[in-house]
């Protein structure tokens, strides 16, 4: 009998379908979401008389519920099939953010920002797993093209939201929004989603490899056949430790510095508001571009790529120091922002190439998990430094050592379910 099998060149459409639709997750369900809620703080504030703390801390309380279920996330993954959990995600951030259009107390404004912190970490989790089950070579490009939609939200979002509180309200403009995420995601999430290329007969490795080689590049040394050890079995060993402990870092020295350019830039030179603001938003649009620059390099370089990228972290804190003209503050911002990006990127490619796709719902969601603790916990002791000693000079000092030491860290990694690794 022949071969029953799909054809690569179908499997592969399978496999970029599968990074639209997390492109579009990550654009308008993740970051899109998120983008809109500091636009409508203060429309909020004043309609509903709350304070700018009880309203802002929609944002907190979703943040910090998404780093706590996100340690709970991968079980979730391996229990039931990607669908089952990934578009019940997604139809909770829709109708979490479709309900604020009812909201009349804060506790229900709480309320749904607890639901969307937990629907929206597994929606994170959800599109890395099933890129990190499609893509091996390639993982880094692919995810890289995939958190993109951040950018694209970042270019639309603002504006967007901005003219639906002159014309709508802060809450009707929340429903629309909730709409457009259950219709359009809900839909590629059923129509665009695969689950796993095994399930017609292929692995990640064979089709990425595959591709390698009708370019005319050399055939792999092995395919990854051996999927990698359970996820109880590694949880107690000093890499795995090492490796919890590198991405907890990683949120420090990367999302807790971001926090604190605007009011850097503004009080510690002579530069201003104005640009502050436009130094913030330049980090973020970078960022766009350093998720491909270093979706590229962890591609060819592995963990040692990702080690590079919080090298970079270090660098862009130490370059913070001399800002003071234009030159010094284009260098700053500009490498904040592509070191920024590849951190987005890095969770797929520490958990399928350090220990296989075996344990890889578990791992990406731990890794994600501790990020976001990190952010948080560096946003707080960075804060509470800058009070103590007045200034960003010894907060930043510390990033900067911590950053270079998780550098360190990264490059004591073995990323032996990696096609490019040559270790014993």
């Amino acid at each position: 009998m022949g071969d029953t099998r799909p054809t690569l060149a179908k499997l592969r459409q399978y496999a970029w379908a599968n990074v639209v639709t997390g492109f579009l997750v990550w654009g308008i369900g993740l970051a899109g979401v998120s983008m809109m809620m500091p636009v409508m703080y203060s429309n909020i504030s004043q309609s509903m008389d709350w304070t700018v703390a009880q309203t802002t801390s929609f944002m907190v309380i979703k943040s910090a519920v998404s780093a706590v279920a996100g340690l709970f996330a991968g079980s979730l993954f391996v229990r039931f099939s990607l669908k089952q959990v990934l578009l019940p995600s997604v139809w909770a951030v829709g109708l979490s953010t479709l309900s604020l259009y009812f909201v009349n107390m804060l506790w229900e404004y709480y309320a749904l920002a607890v639901i969307s912190g937990i629907a929206s970490i597994l929606c994170l989790v959800g599109i890395q797993l099933t890129l990190a089950r499609w893509f091996e070579a390639s993982l880094g490009r692919a995810t890289g093209i995939a958190m993109m939609g951040g950018a694209a939200a970042g270019a639309v979002v603002p504006l967007a939201t901005n003219y639906g509180l002159e014309h709508y309200g802060w809450q009707a403009t929340c429903g629309i929004a909730g709409l457009v995420v259950l219709i359009t995601l809900s839909l590629f999430v059923i129509f665009a989603v695969h689950e796993r290329p095994e399930d017609y007969g292929y692995t990640a490795e064979e089709l990425d490899h595959a591709n390698a080689a009708a370019k005319g590049k050399a055939p792999p040394a092995r395919l990854g056949s051996d999927p990698g050890p359970e996820f109880k079995d590694i949880l107690r060993t000093t890499p795995f430790i090492l490796l919890v402990l590198a991405t907890g870092f990683s949120g420090v020295i990367s999302n807790g510095i971001n926090e604190y350019i605007p009011l850097f830039i503004e009080h510690q030179t002579n530069l201003g508001s104005t640009m502050a603001a436009l130094g913030f938003t330049i980090v973020l649009v970078l960022s766009g571009l350093g998720k491909l620059v270093f979706g590229w390099l962890f591609d060819r370089f592995s963990t040692k790529g990702v080690a590079m990228c919080w090298a970079l972290c270090g660098i862009a804190v130490l370059l913070a120091f001399p800002v003071s003209g234009l030159f010094t503050f284009a260098l700053f911002t500009v490498v904040r922002g592509l070191s920024h990006g590849g951190i987005v990127v890095q969770a797929p490619i520490l958990g399928r190439h350090i220990y296989g796709t075996r344990p890889i719902a578990q791992l990406i969601a731990i890794l994600n998990a501790t990020f976001h603790l990190g952010a948080a916990a560096g946003i707080g002791l960075i804060g509470l430094a800058v009070d103590w000693t007045g200034g960003f000079t010894v907060p930043f000092i510390f990033v900067t050592v911590l950053a270079f030491i998780t550098a360190l860290i990264g490059l004591t990694f073995k990323p032996k379910y990696w096609s490019g690794y040559r270790g014993n």
